[in-house]
């Protein structure tokens, strides 16, 4: 608990997470057809839980713009909830 709220107050204070609704949603692979792709995010060095990752994913995405992501590589580095990531933006 202690982490998450730390990683909440980083990203809060980073400006990469705001108090109003996200609108970016995950978007499985067998979804995204037809949608049109418009970016990918990748990032190295985030700390915390997938369900972490995942929200910083999806802020990220809505401030670029996407209505959907798809994360297609997420991956532990060698240091615990250390985590490489990359997803594709989809409008």
């Amino acid at each position: 608990m202690k982490r998450s709220l730390a990683l909440t107050s980083l990203l809060l204070s980073a400006g990469l997470v705001s108090t109003t609704a996200q609108s970016a949603d995950f978007a499985s692979a067998d979804r995204v057809t037809g949608l049109n792709e418009i970016g990918l995010i990748s990032m190295n060095n985030i700390s915390g839980s997938i369900q972490d990752i995942e929200r910083v994913i999806a802020l990220k995405a809505d401030e670029q713009g996407a209505s959907w992501y798809r994360i297609i590589r997420m991956q532990e580095e060698s240091h615990v909830d250390r985590w490489q990531v990359q997803a594709i933006l989809y409008a």
